[in-house]
């Protein structure tokens, strides 16, 4: 990052991008400072958050001099309920020519999970592995719904460490490159999916989500914000969660954590395995309803909204 002495030389404004966990990030916090109050330099912190940060590191300074944009309303209620600056919310987007690339591909990446599944019902998910992810709790899922039936597969685009914890399970097939794919590959990927399932238990935004129904596939996933905020719920396939517990990972704040029971999820994805398989029209018109995402998360319609809070 350049000195503070030179920012104004090479910068006519910054935008930090950055989660807001203050025991990882607090040297981009200072930097922000030193950019926006000693040099001058107009600044905004695009930030993302997923539970109640940890108050004692939470400074006076970080309350007076940094100003946010959250990329959820759900991100900007943590934010202020620390008391830090939310100048307004900014969505991620998605960027619409990726997706018309991605689509020229779908056809090849359909034929790669059928060379691999065959003609069973391929349900999607991507995850590293993390607490917060639930990938346990999808493991759990599969290991019921496996015991009713044997035409779906879970394709789990993960990192290695997901087999230390889970294992091999039938009807789960686990692919560790997570983080070695072009966005396009992913977007294709996720085009080429029957379903795509979220079984995360926390989320500041879940892009994923997002870049599955921009491609016209629907997702299972649980009905908690932020996801609603995303989700065309009548399309989407949500299920409901128990209880909600903050829990400290030793991150800088709590993760706000929506607990469900996995055979809940098991049954979400029964019913998307019905849908696929007998009725090809409630299948094909949620496909097209969920595309309609890119024209409300239109990464061109959005992203500049963040340089009104520039000054621009």
């Amino acid at each position: 990052m350049p000195l503070t002495t030179e920012v104004s030389r090479v910068a006519d404004a910054v935008i930090f991008v950055y989660p807001a966990s203050p025991l990882f990030c607090t040297s981009y916090f200072a930097k922000f400072r030193e950019y926006r109050v000693h040099a001058g330099v107009p600044c905004v912190f695009y930030t993302t958050l997923e539970g109640r940060l940890t108050t004692y590191l939470v400074k006076t300074w970080m309350r007076r001099d940094l100003e946010f944009v959250a990329n959820s309303n759900y991100t900007a209620h943590w934010l202020r309920e620390a008391g830090l600056q939310v100048l307004g919310v900014v969505h991620h987007g998605i960027v619409r020519e990726q997706v018309e690339v991605a689509k020229k591909m779908v056809h090849v990446a359909r034929k790669n999970l059928e060379k691999v599944h065959g003609d069973k019902v391929i349900f999607g998910a991507l995850a590293f592995w993390h607490k917060r992810k639930g990938l346990d709790y999808l493991a759990k899922a599969i290991k019921v719904l496996s015991e009713k039936r044997k035409d779906f597969v879970v394709h789990l685009v993960t990192n290695s460490q997901t087999m230390k914890y889970i294992g091999s399970i039938e009807g789960l097939y686990v692919d560790t490159v997570f983080g070695t794919r072009s966005r396009e590959e992913i977007l294709a990927f996720l085009g080429a999916l029957d379903w795509l399932i979220i079984p995360s238990l926390a989320e500041g935004f879940c892009l994923p989500l997002l870049e599955a129904n921009a491609m016209g596939t629907p997702a299972i996933h649980c009905l908690y914000q932020p996801l609603t905020e995303i989700s065309d719920v009548d399309a989407n396939i949500p299920f409901p969660y128990d209880e909600v517990v903050l829990e400290d990972l030793g991150e800088g704040f709590d993760y706000e954590m929506h607990r469900y029971d996995p055979k809940i999820l098991a049954k979400a994805m029964e019913e998307a395995i019905e849908i696929r398989l007998h009725d090809e029209r409630d299948y094909r018109q949620r496909c097209e309803r969920v595309r309609r995402v890119l024209d409300r998360f239109d990464a061109e319609k959005l992203y500049p909204q963040l340089l009104k809070y520039l000054g621009a």
